[in-house]
């Protein structure tokens, strides 16, 4: 049938689809409704009650829920994507790289950390938390004048003009957004997987129904009755519903007090499982039926003996003060009792006066209280009993707590440790399996909604063709890339430093008993690989460049043998270039000398010439004798340049043979 177009009975379509699914509100509300109201009250001690009547003395529940919260989730998930069967395909590795730098971007908002806390708090109190994800894009609008063309005599003409609107996407987030227990709701069954339609309940105002609808929505009677009663924010607002149905693949806005959906559209994610959150953080399931029990519900009678063991140890600690009464006839003792420490008060006549009243202690009288200060006692070592009741029912151990005695050895606060890890195992399992499914999810939004230009803006890498086609391809994402997270559990630094210390020492071992037998060939070298990536195994997968150089460990003798001859083969050229560098600092030593001689010998021939000059102007000699004189001289200062030239001219052909 068409939309807007009446059946026999005389309704149109948005009238039947509004019918049905308040119709299918009312027995999900009916069917979880003891939940709910228990959830209620149990959130009422969780976050401490609103009426002075209702004193909470011990807040028991929120001390065990921050314990619990502690060790089930405290870091930021760290998002680990590599390919999952060809480690070495570098467009995988390159998509697997984008995909991280993705998740990483997403993980590191600000509301992220936050949101996640909540949800957490929320299935650990109330046994249900729920997150989901939401994309946001900003669409940029700018208009355009385009030509309206008419036909003329000659053929097609321009007779005026018209604005044009365009829009492009400008930034694009992902983000994760806290779910409270009591604005969702899912189909009744016993089995998620079978779960066809969930829905969001958003409390709005009329202005912002009118902002985000385009009009004012009637309020239901439940709407009403809030109102009148509620002086909170929600006193003016009305609940809208979003539903997501997965079997139509659509998404229904509506009002309880409307006759027809607010809104009607299409799946706007597409993401592989539909709902926009993952399957949702639920405690204490029953094997018939999908509906989460609080853990309170187990510890209930304890934490109401709590309350009323401290409330009588409130009311004998107020008992509890030094008080009595004294002998009128001695006003003055009255003045004692308001002395500071080490000041005495004047009383005339004081010991004959106690004399006559028989003695001080007739004169003045103390009412009793060791009897209440054994009460007290007693009344708080029951506290603590309770308290260690509860710790066991719930499986957190003092160790936890961070209390401890002096008697205990490190051994036996390691087993406690370990136990405890054990007892929380399941919660955390169910944390980190929701994180695991909201970085998945995150991945799919990031492949199918980001444009290229903001995934390549957000991650900083290039991405090519083949990238996107790798993206965007639900099957190659599904078996080829896998998204986990390490641990979002606080680490112990002394541990972690302990853990390595111990990788370490195993290395070391492996190196001296296994390595010779691979040498001698007792051991082949496949198994000798596989012996070292088995122990460095549970190492490796918190390393991701570790983790990469175990698996292209070398497998074989014979590829152990070619690195072994890339390794000789280097070391005969690094001895080949030490032998090249002796000799040229040989010949170099050589050229020095030979330029150290040639210096001499000049200088040898200008003191020749200098005495020969001398001798010529003092003894005036012959111009034939002088001659001789200057003439040996001059050879022997031609003979000392040319030996110089030569010493610089080796030196210079040396260089250049050094450089070629």
């Amino acid at each position: 049938m068409e939309e807007g177009v009446k059946s026999q009975s005389g309704e149109n379509k948005e009238a039947r689809i509004q019918k049905i699914w308040l119709s299918r509100l009312s027995k999900e509300q009916k069917a979880h409704k003891n939940f709910r109201d228990r959830a209620k009250d149990v959130a009422e001690i969780y976050n401490g009650f609103d009426e002075p009547d209702q004193e909470l003395y011990v807040p028991l529940y929120w001390q065990v829920v921050n314990v619990e919260h502690s060790g089930v989730y405290s870091n930021q998930p760290v998002p680990d994507v590599r390919p999952r069967n060809n480690v070495n395909d570098p467009t995988l590795r390159a998509v697997s790289e984008i995909i991280e730098r993705g998740l990483v971007y997403t993980v590191d908002q600000p509301n992220f950390d936050d949101n996640m806390h909540r949800a957490v708090d929320d299935y650990l109190a109330m046994a249900l938390g729920v997150i989901r994800v939401k994309v946001d894009s900003v669409i940029n609008e700018t208009y355009s004048t385009i030509p309206i063309m008419g036909q003329g005599p000659m053929g097609p003409v321009q007779i005026g003009t018209r604005p044009q609107k365009n829009t492009t996407i400008g930034d694009q987030y992902i983000r994760w957004e806290f779910v409270p227990w009591d604005c969702f709701g899912w189909q009744p069954g016993n089995n998620w997987k079978a779960t066809e339609w969930v829905y969001f309940k958003h409390r709005m105002t009329q202005a912002q129904i009118k902002q985000r609808f385009g009009r004012a929505v009637a309020a239901s009677k439940a709407d009403r009755e809030r109102n009148n009663d509620s002086d909170s924010w929600r006193a003016h607002t009305v609940d809208i519903y979003e539903i997501w149905c997965k079997k139509k693949r659509e998404v229904i806005f509506l009002a309880k007090g409307e006759k027809e959906p607010l809104e009607i559209r299409p799946d706007p994610l597409e993401l592989k499982d539909f709902f926009p959150c993952p399957t949702p953080m639920m405690m204490n399931l029953p094997s018939d039926e999908l509906i989460p029990k609080p853990d309170y519900d187990y510890i209930e009678s304890y934490d109401a003996e709590i309350n009323r063991l401290q409330e009588r140890r409130m009311g004998l600690l107020e008992q509890i003060k030094a008080s009595g009464a004294y002998d009128m006839g001695l006003p003055e003792l009255s003045e004692m009792f308001e002395n500071e420490d080490g000041e005495y008060t004047a009383i005339q006549n004081l010991m004959q006066r106690f004399a006559a009243a028989g003695g001080p202690d007739n004169a003045i009288y103390h009412l009793p209280i060791q009897e209440k200060v054994a009460t007290l006692q007693q009344l708080t070592e029951q506290i603590g009993f309770v308290k260690a009741s509860v710790d066991e029912v719930l499986g957190i151990s003092d160790i936890v707590r961070g209390v401890t005695t002096a008697s205990e050895t490190a051994t036996a606060q390691e087993i406690k440790g370990r136990w405890v890890g054990v007892r929380l195992t399941r919660k955390r399992e169910c944390v980190q399996f929701t994180i695991r499914s909201m970085l998945r999810m995150t991945a799919q939004l990031l492949a199918s909604h980001i444009t290229p230009e903001n995934l390549q803006r957000m991650t900083q890498m290039q991405i090519t063709e083949q990238m996107m086609q790798i993206l965007q391809d639900d099957i190659l994402m599904e078996f080829s890339i896998d998204i986990e997270l390490d641990s979002t559990v606080a680490k112990d630094e002394f541990k972690e430093m302990q853990t390595k210390q111990e990788m370490l020492n195993g290395v070391a071992q492996y190196a001296q008993s296994v390595l010779p037998m691979v040498q001698q060939n007792a051991m082949p070298a496949g198994v000798a690989s596989a012996i070292l990536r088995s122990a460095l195994g549970p190492y490796a997968r918190y390393d991701r460049g570790l983790e990469d150089e175990l698996t292209n460990l070398q497998t074989t003798m014979q590829q152990l043998q070619q690195l072994q001859q890339q390794n000789q083969q280097a070391q005969q050229q690094v001895q080949q270039l030490t032998q090249q560098t002796q000799q040229q600092g040989q010949y170099i030593q050589m050229l020095q000398q030979q330029a150290t001689e040639a210096k001499a010998a000049k200088e040898q021939a200008d003191a020749g010439k200098k005495k020969a000059e001398t001798q010529e102007i003092l003894a005036g000699l012959p111009a034939d004798q002088l001659e001789g004189e200057d003439a040996s001289a001059s050879i022997a200062l031609k003979r000392a340049q040319s030996i110089e030239a030569l010493a610089r001219a080796g030196d210079t052909g040396n260089d250049k043979g050094t450089v070629q």
